[in-house]
């Protein structure tokens, strides 16, 4: 029989990640609200406790330690993922969490009330029309959809995602994508305007729960 407590507890324990009781409390407070509200409307891609604790939620700790600090923009969170999580994480830093659907918004409206995440500021929009005033240090992907790019290479996906984010935001920052083993395809520098160029580094992320590692991928 699942036990979300002592699961939790395997994940935290797994990560080497120290948390305090508030922590672990919301955490397991955002993890029954969520599979709640998923019962009702789909949220996200599993109805299993289980594999989302130890897939999405080991994953967002194990992205948490490549944060820069400061103000994270999390763009298309969709239920919070990696975005609520790693607000819980890190009450210290402020996260802007984005995404253009009614449904994923009004859940994070609730997580945010009932889970008191002060460090938690929430934007209804499309990642095309972000506000220019967001300054983060840190901007995330984890699920992106956009008709114009779903035939492309996951190179000219992620030079599609620079220019876009970068006429939105002036300022510098790094973007982190949570993806599959295509990250390794990635050259160490990719040009995406006729003399700009972007740093790339990958960083696996071993999982002791699956046999098959997930990604990040670290652009500068």
């Amino acid at each position: 029989m699942f036990d979300l407590k002592k699961d939790a507890e395997k994940i935290f324990s797994n990560t080497n990640f120290v948390s305090d009781d508030d922590q672990f409390i919301k955490s397991i407070k955002f993890a029954e609200i969520l599979f709640d509200w998923h019962s009702k409307k789909n949220l996200i891609s599993t109805k299993n406790p289980a594999h989302f604790l130890k897939r999405d939620f080991y994953d967002s700790i194990m992205l948490s330690r490549h944060l820069k600090g400061g103000v994270n923009v999390d763009i298309g969170t969709g239920a919070g993922i990696p975005g609520i999580i790693l607000s819980i994480l890190n009450p210290h830093d402020h996260f802007i969490l984005i995404d253009r659907r009614e449904y994923p918004i009004r859940f994070l409206k609730h997580i945010k009330l009932v889970l008191d995440l002060t460090n938690v500021e929430i934007i209804k929009s499309d990642a095309k029309d972000i506000p220019q005033d967001i300054r983060p240090r840190t901007v995330i992907f984890k699920n992106f959809s956009n008709k114009k790019i779903s035939g492309l290479s996951f190179e000219k996906k992620m030079i599609y995602i620079n220019k876009l984010i970068k006429s939105r935001i002036p300022s510098n920052f790094t973007i982190l994508v949570l993806t599959g083993s295509v990250a390794l395809d990635i050259p160490k520098s990719v040009y995406f305007r006729d003399s700009d160029s972007v740093n790339c580094k990958v960083h696996e992320l071993p999982s002791p729960f699956f046999d098959v590692s997930k990604y990040l991928l670290e652009m500068n």
